[in-house]
């Protein structure tokens, strides 16, 4: 059976902690104390929802630096299951929206089940548990370090451990789940808060509901729970009814399933090429790179998502996209010579 595993010796005192991050105990404690109050609220636009904003957090100094290297020392040194796919570090076996859609491809039957408001559902206590079950760590570290991992007594989106802490959640339910949904010839796998279940025939009634209430338990057991109205199950060529009442394609991460390999679907192909080509208009009249930049990252990593479905278009438009950026980077670095040559001559 395919679980979470940390394989290092368990931490068993604040002190050895320190001494694993690089930094002091003082710092630790003050920052596990201090916390709650070291974010930036950043509202991101939710995609398809005009005027709709969804709450994430940027951590402050240098709560941001103690966050990124219990990523790097800690959490991401954990061997993490093949039906995860959501933001890890595996070298061996790259994780991507991708890799989660190849799981299904060539699926008869889909079901899609999404989490509602999943990273402020897992909770400081959960958090706690999480570093005493899965990592074994001592019950004061394991506290210390879920305060220095939640905001306001549940987990931030946006900071650098809430992924990790999102794919490993369900550490001690979803593994049992996945191995009976695959006795049974099902496929499962989870992006973030994203679960798609399928199977290469059309299941009963009776295994739909089945599946529906297991999947609704596991979740409930962390205190989290379903969006119904994200819960589709399509057998192959159905749609799913937009909110303008027209039907889109059935898609897993982005991508369509149900041919030999995952891709993207003509649609979002033409929303691409044509978020690439308003870039370059709007590159025309705007002066300073600093307020173009947010907008070039957007549209390169939905560029990302054809490159990493082998689309021969995704190169041209990733050479397009960095056109772009090189033309304020020019006159950057043009200004900054003039600058040194100036200091130059002044010396002299």
């Amino acid at each position: 059976m395919e679980a979470p595993i940390y394989p290092f010796k368990p931490i068993h005192s604040a002190q050895s902690l320190a001494l694993a991050l690089g930094e002091s105990e003082h710092l630790l404690e003050r920052l596990a104390v201090r916390a709650d109050r070291m974010y930036r609220h950043v509202p991101q636009k939710k995609k398809g929802k005009p005027g709709e904003t969804r709450d994430t957090y940027d951590a402050y100094e240098p709560l941001k630096r103690v966050q990124r290297k219990l990523v790097d020392r800690v959490l991401s040194k954990a061997i993490f299951p093949a039906y995860l796919h959501g933001g890890i570090r595996d070298l061996k076996s790259p994780r991507s929206i991708h890799s989660n859609a190849a799981v299904h491809a060539g699926a008869r039957f889909v079901i899609l089940q999404d989490i509602r408001n999943f990273y402020p559902s897992i909770s400081k206590i959960q958090v706690d548990t999480l570093f005493r079950g899965l990592f074994g760590f001592a019950a004061g570290v394991s506290a210390l370090l879920a305060s220095i991992c939640t905001r306001g007594g549940s987990t931030p989106q946006g900071a650098s451990t809430s992924g990790y802490i999102a794919n490993l959640i369900f550490w001690d339910v979803e593994p049992k789940i996945v191995k009976s949904l695959t006795d049974r010839g099902f496929q499962y796998s989870r992006f973030a808060d994203d679960i798609t279940i399928s199977c290469t025939r059309e299941p009963s009634s009776e295994e739909l509901s089945d599946i529906v209430s297991t999947i609704t338990g596991m979740l409930a057991s962390k205190g989290c729970h379903q969006k119904r109205s994200k819960l589709h199950m399509r057998v192959r060529g159905q749609g799913i009814r937009a909110d303008d009442a027209t039907f889109l394609p059935v898609t897993v991460t982005g991508l369509s399933v149900f041919n030999g390999t995952p891709s993207l679907t003509k649609l979002e192909r033409k929303r691409i090429r044509s978020a690439v080509k308003e870039l370059e208009v709007i590159s025309g009249s705007m002066p300073e790179w600093a307020a173009l930049e947010p907008m070039y990252h957007r549209a390169m990593g939905r560029v990302g998502r054809l490159l990493a479905c082998g689309h021969p278009d995704g190169e041209a438009l990733k050479a397009r996209l960095n056109v772009i950026k090189r033309s304020y980077q020019t006159p950057l670095l043009e200004r900054y010579q003039q600058t040194l040559n100036a200091e130059y001559e002044g010396l002299n």
